[in-house]
């Protein structure tokens, strides 16, 4: 049996596979283009690629009527993010981010799958002064991309209701990491990493007054993982991130500080999103066991190594 990601050779979605291939488990991976990433060679005879859109529905009945009898859940990573190319085109932002939900969440209804993992966003709690917990903060997004985040929850969450899907939630935070480089990324992380890849011109409107749980998606991707494979869960829901929120000051250093060709980043005051500054992932530890493995100097530190290697062969 495999499991479905979508958006498996994105930055998530790409260590979510290399997770579950890495233990034998046969990964069907579904992404609009194909990736050759380094770090899924030595298990690429355990990874189907399908080349489609969450948003061609007759499309994706294709490929489930194909892989039927294999797949046994799926794990939907596909979304826009909380970026200025959301702001500026909403409507193409929220049709993948809602209609790619909907279209995944009725396929595995059709096809009687019953595991689905959507990959949510500690987004969904908005603008908090302390670090929100699945059990005390209500949900109260402050922006779209964590509105249709919590729109995907909720919907997802009345498939099980209706349909006895076994719906889960990651509530992941800001990830950085191998899968793509700086100059390949959202206006924030361009500008926080690009030092990284040597690039000029870096500049925040706003910003150097901000924290946040910055946490490398290795971490993000094993916690995802004991998600999916946890039995007799308690709360389907569950914060996914670091524990200590950095700022974007310190992430501009730490990116200066492992490059070999470090550039100016200029940030200017105040703050960028309206969240908290890291979540609280104590209900990770008791029902997961997960634990943060990585700092975000030590993910720094790696992630520079694997952007020296690969800025000179960008797909």
């Amino acid at each position: 049996m495999a499991v479905l990601i979508t958006g498996g050779y994105g930055q998530l979605g790409s260590w979510l596979t290399y997770q579950f291939a890495g233990v034998g488990k046969e990964v069907i991976v579904l992404d609009v283009v194909g990736k050759d990433l380094d770090y899924l060679k030595e298990i690429k005879d355990k990874i189907r690629f399908v080349r489609a859109s969450v948003l061609d529905f007759p499309k994706l009945v294709e490929v489930f009527i194909r892989y039927k009898d294999k797949i046994e859940g799926i794990i939907h990573t596909v979304a826009i993010t909380a970026d200025p190319s959301l702001e500026g085109n909403p409507h193409q932002a929220l049709m993948i981010n809602l209609t790619g939900t909907v279209n995944m969440l009725e396929l595995a209804r059709l096809f009687k799958i019953k595991k689905f993992l959507f990959a949510s966003s500690g987004a969904v709690y908005g603008e908090v002064k302390d670090n929100p917990s699945e059990l005390t903060h209500p949900l109260h997004p402050s922006d779209l991309y964590g509105a249709s985040k919590v729109a995907g929850e909720l919907i997802g969450q009345q498939y099980e209701h209706h349909y006895g899907l076994d719906f889960r939630s990651a509530r992941l935070y800001f990830f950085f990491g191998p899968g793509r480089l700086p100059s390949q990324q959202t206006e924030l992380f361009k500008n926080l990493l690009g030092p990284l890849e040597g690039l000029p011109g870096l500049k925040l409107e706003k910003g150097a007054d901000q924290k946040l749980g910055f946490t490398y998606v290795k971490d993000i991707a094993y916690g995802t993982y004991l998600l999916y494979q946890a039995e007799n869960l308690k709360h389907k829901s569950v914060n996914i991130s670091s524990e200590q929120p950095i700022s974007f000051l310190q992430m501009v250093s730490l990116a200066q500080k492992y490059s070999d060709k470090p550039t100016q980043v200029e940030i200017g005051p105040g703050k960028l999103f309206p969240r908290g500054e890291t979540l609280d992932i104590s209900l990770a530890k008791e029902e997961l066991g997960f634990y943060p493995q990585y700092t975000v100097e030590e993910g720094m530190r790696e992630y520079a190594r694997w952007v020296k290697k690969n800025a000179m062969r960008k797909d």
